[in-house]
């Protein structure tokens, strides 16, 4: 509410000071209405920023569980189960879809090895500089000193991505025998070696590597591969460990309680908002009861909880388990989940689609960003806009408020001054009138002598 202060320098003497101050408190009074106007909108808007504020962070909620869906139905949930793990390992990413694959690893490949021809010797004086030969190229080294520790550290770090080095004990605990070990970084034919003069190799040539070699699904078609880890589908990489005379299966599966539990989030988080939409209508509503932007949220919701793709064994929400009641609010029915991705989960992909790719998620995730994206978002905006205009009747009120203490300051100077004459005339009409008595009483006091 206004706070103008009551007259309280003002301190009359005559017998019209109490009007005089009635004055000052009734012009103050008129003078702060516009003030308790202003902080009665500012008290409004504000409650009405704090609940926007509040659906901000509910439909952000829900934006993010509808994240969570597209995570589980992109490849975080789907579990590759292979056959023969001693042969190979498989990992799904995003991208992954359910299905069986094989894999016949003809060759694991190997990497190409060398060891020092001799014990490794920590020599004395400046660091040397070593040339590594690695894939047809020539690398320059300069470890820190010459001991084997320091030239495999400076290997590994300078040239890590085509070489690891390590010192090996080729000997006993007693009687050591250190040596520097090289390996390449990739499954080739190419040797490793270092030198420290041209053309004089430090190194023994220990295994001779080759490429990977595997085929996918029975095509007869081999490929080569420099490295162990290699993509056969989108979104399922496998790790070659082992050559093998037979085909590795691969079974690639959906788990369906990963994807269950996205939905019952969703249902949570649409629920939370729902629920907080609803609070706003009625007679009884809350701060933005008769605001556009409730009915606006109303209408998002309303798109989500109804949306369909119009076509398809999953064309709806309600074929994955989903009933809309006439409150506003989603119940979830795992069981019929369950059945319809045991039988038919392409269609369950076909109707979520992705963020990025379609479907339900990308059409949902659309229509919440244009609510609670941080920049352009209608809620964002609205709330935006509202934080100004309370700073604008602050700013107003601060400006009013400094007015009516100059009026009051004015009127309490122009009172007193009234009321500083108003109490000199009545003393000297006091002084005369006693006087007068007085005379009146000496008169006739004689005239009866």
């Amino acid at each position: 509410m206004a706070t103008a202060s009551t007259s309280s320098l003002f301190t009359g003497t005559s017998a019209f000071s109490t009007s005089l101050q009635s004055n000052i408190t009734k012009e103050v009074a008129i003078a702060t209405l516009p003030i308790t106007q202003l902080q009665s909108d500012q008290t409004t808007l504000t409650s009405q920023s704090t609940e926007l504020g509040k659906m901000n962070t509910l439909f952000t909620n829900l934006q993010t569980a509808v994240q969570g869906i597209d995570a589980a139905v992109s490849g975080s949930s789907f579990t590759p189960t292979v056959s023969d793990p001693s042969v190979l390992t498989a990992s799904t990413s995003n991208g992954a879809t359910e299905g069986n694959y094989s894999v016949l690893v003809s060759n694991a490949g190997a990497y190409s090895t060398s060891l020092s021809t001799a014990t490794w010797v920590d020599t004395a004086g400046a660091a040397k500089t070593y040339s590594l030969l690695v894939g047809g190229q020539t690398y320059s080294i300069t470890p820190t000193d010459n001991s084997a520790a320091s030239v495999a550290s400076a290997i590994n770090s300078q040239e890590g991505d085509n070489v690891q080095a390590t010192v090996v004990n080729v000997g006993s605990s007693s009687t050591p025998d250190y040596r520097l070990s090289l390996q390449s970084a990739t499954l080739d034919d190419n040797p490793v070696d270092l030198q420290l003069t041209p053309g004089t190799s430090l190194q023994s040539q220990q295994i001779t590597g080759e490429p990977a070699q595997y085929q996918v699904n029975g095509s007869g078609l081999t490929v080569t591969s420099n490295t162990p880890t290699v993509t056969i589908s989108p979104g399922l990489t496998v790790d070659l460990l082992a050559s093998s005379a037979t085909a590795d299966n691969i079974t690639v599966e959906r788990s369906s309680t990963t994807l269950a539990n996205a939905l019952t989030s969703f249902t949570t988080a649409y629920n939370a908002a729902a629920t907080e939409v609803t609070a706003q209508r009625g007679q009884n509503g809350g701060s933005l009861q008769g605001q556009s932007i409730v009915f606006d949220l109303s209408e998002a919701l309303g798109s989500i909880g109804t949306y369909s793709s119009g076509s398809g064994a999953i064309s709806g929400l309600t074929d994955l388990g989903f009933t809309l009641g006439t409150n506003g609010q989603l119940t979830f029915d795992e069981s019929t989940l369950l059945g319809s991705d045991l039988t038919n989960s392409g269609a369950i992909d076909s109707f979520l689609g992705s963020i990025a790719g379609g479907g339900f998620l990308q059409g949902v995730n659309n229509t919440l960003t244009g609510l609670v994206d941080p920049t352009s978002g209608e809620v964002t905006n609205a709330q935006t806009s509202m934080t100004s205009e309370i700073s604008q009747i602050g700013t107003q009120i601060t400006t009013q408020q400094a007015q009516v203490a100059l009026l009051q300051s004015n009127l309490t100077s122009q009172e007193s001054t009234a009321d500083a004459l108003i109490s000199s005339m009545e003393q000297t009409y006091s002084y005369l009138s006693d006087l007068f008595t007085s005379t009146q009483a000496n008169e006739t006091a004689m005239a009866n002598g």
